[in-house]
């Protein structure tokens, strides 16, 4: 059985349940609390090719061969809507029981205004305009967090959130489209200043059961789908404002898990056994923080080059360094990090090293954000779900980078501003392979690529209405480096590269 059945095998029970129990007047004892989050938002990219010289429709199939051109959708802009409502409603059976869930309206993701979203169906025209199918809502989490004497035990689809957020993100704040979670038993324990959390976890981001095949078509027998066992252990003085802690992740996955992480080109076996090891720190100084993350991987990963022969080695690490200042007037945050690319390969090669960094972390609006290779694959109209790709889609890899990001805080009014450099850990060498990240595959290199991605300047306000409402509207403008000017074609020449500019305006609704 899918995941997607089970969900909704489990939500419309829950979701009968928890009406029926406030329809009797002998449930008066049970409470049921509410919150959650609505946005909207636009969002405006000129140039999202890269390169002015090129009409917007230019989608040349000739540079589909590893190099980073950025492919046309048809306008030199890029313009869109989108719409999203969160609800979290909580169920408190007693002083022991709590039952909780989140509901999604609409994908944050795909939610664009005037069309669909994948697996929908779309307008109902007439005369005078159009009727717009149903937006579904659908149970994203929903878990029973049960209160013991040794501990708090949630069972169920639950969030997973570690550290400063780089790897394992639950997507809970306003605006973040991407969230960590897992059908779960974890265990949270606290002695002292001291927490531990063990958890046994399911990710279905393979085949499972009985829907595994070959890239072929060919049916494979029926096995389990992909299992974290989790080890989580904390130290967090809240009186020195200081907490330190690894959580260790042995992930498992059998040889039926094809297209998955490094591989999508839906070939060779992908038997994965790894293991995450997750340190961080935090510290603040009265109003100077300092926080470090060091995710450190070590194992197997299977087939990343499309062929079921080899299978790579998992090891590599990843660096990420965060500091700030806050005052009543100032917030100047500036991050630092190293995320590792996969170095050019050749024959007998076994080694895979790259690292992608959780989608929510936040680096400036455009360079380590939008997806600019998905924007002519991102229609759910005309392109099939699984080859569907989101613009917000853009995972940190690859990259060594450093940001300021400053913020003057005015009553309710706040101006924000940015500068980012950015430069490519590994890059193409003639005669090897090279390895593309959003194709996830391997590509012969022709020639050598340079390692600066380029550099962006941001600018933005926000007025804060109250606690509950705040509207802000941001630009940012993307200088590309000499990076994005491979071709990887033989006779080396290259590909132009024009300044980009962005514009993303926001509102946002918490209750």
């Amino acid at each position: 059985m899918q995941i997607r059945k089970l969900t909704r095998f489990f939500a419309a029970p829950m979701l009968a349940t928890t009406l029926l129990v406030c329809m009797f007047d002998d449930a008066n004892a049970i409470q049921m609390d509410w919150g959650g989050q609505f946005w909207f938002d636009n969002h405006w990219l000129n140039n999202y090719q890269l390169d002015r010289g090129r009409p917007g429709y230019d989608n040349d199939p000739t540079y589909d061969n590893g190099s980073p051109y950025v492919a046309g959708a048809g306008e030199k802009n890029a313009i869109w809507y989108s719409a999203f409502m969160k609800l979290n409603p909580k169920l408190i059976v007693n002083d022991n029981i709590q039952l909780k869930s989140e509901w999604h309206v609409g994908s944050p993701i795909y939610g664009f205004f005037g069309r669909g979203y994948p697996s929908s169906g779309d307008e109902r025209y007439n005369f005078t305009g159009a009727q717009k199918d149903n937006f579904t809502i659908g149970a994203q989490r929903f878990w029973a967090n049960l209160i013991t004497d040794f501990g708090t035990i949630e069972l169920g689809r639950a969030p997973i959130h570690w550290g400063l957020g780089a790897v394992w993100d639950s997507g809970d704040d306003l605006f973040e489209r991407y969230q960590n979670t897992g059908d779960m038993v974890r265990l949270t324990a606290k002695f002292g200043n001291f927490l531990v959390q063990p958890a046994l976890s399911k990710v279905a981001v393979g085949n499972n059961v009985a829907g595994a095949s070959t890239s072929t078509g060919a049916t494979l027998q029926g096995n389990d789908d992909v299992t974290d066992y989790n080890l989580a252990v904390k130290y967090d003085n809240t009186e020195e404002d200081f907490e330190f802690g690894v959580m260790w992740t042995k992930r498992t996955g059998n040889t039926a898990q094809n297209t998955v992480y490094f591989n999508r080109a839906n070939t060779g076996s992908n038997r994965i056994n790894f293991n995450t090891f997750d340190f961080f720190a935090r510290k603040k100084w009265s109003r100077f923080s300092f926080g470090a993350e060091f995710p450190l991987f070590t194992g197997d990963i299977g087939a990343v080059d499309q062929s079921s022969a080899i299978e790579y080695q998992y090891k590599t690490y990843a660096l990420i360094l965060e500091s700030g200042y806050n005052s009543d007037v100032w917030d100047i945050k500036f991050r630092l990090g190293h995320v590792p690319g996969q170095p050019p390969t050749g024959a007998g090669d076994e080694r895979f090293r790259a690292v992608y960094l959780n989608k929510n972390y936040d680096l400036g609006l455009i360079m380590f954000n939008y997806n600019l290779h998905g924007l002519a694959q991102n229609n759910p109209d005309t392109v099939a779900n699984a080859s569907l790709n989101s613009p917000y889609d853009n995972q940190i890899v690859n990259a060594n980078y450093l940001a300021l990001l400053p913020e003057l805080k005015l009553d309710k009014w706040s101006l924000k501003g940015g500068v980012i450099v950015g430069f490519a850990d590994e890059v193409a060498e003639a005669g090897r392979r090279l390895y593309s990240y959003h194709k996830r595959r391997f590509y012969a290199s022709n020639g050598n690529q340079s390692e600066f991605l380029g550099w962006e300047a941001d600018i933005g306000t926000s007025f804060r209405w109250d606690e509950n409402f705040v509207v802000s509207w941001d630009i940012g403008f993307f200088f590309p480096g000499s990076y994005y000017e491979f071709s990887n074609f033989a006779n080396n020449s290259r590909l132009n590269t024009s300044m980009m500019f962005a514009s993303r305006v926001q509102a946002g609704i918490t209750f």
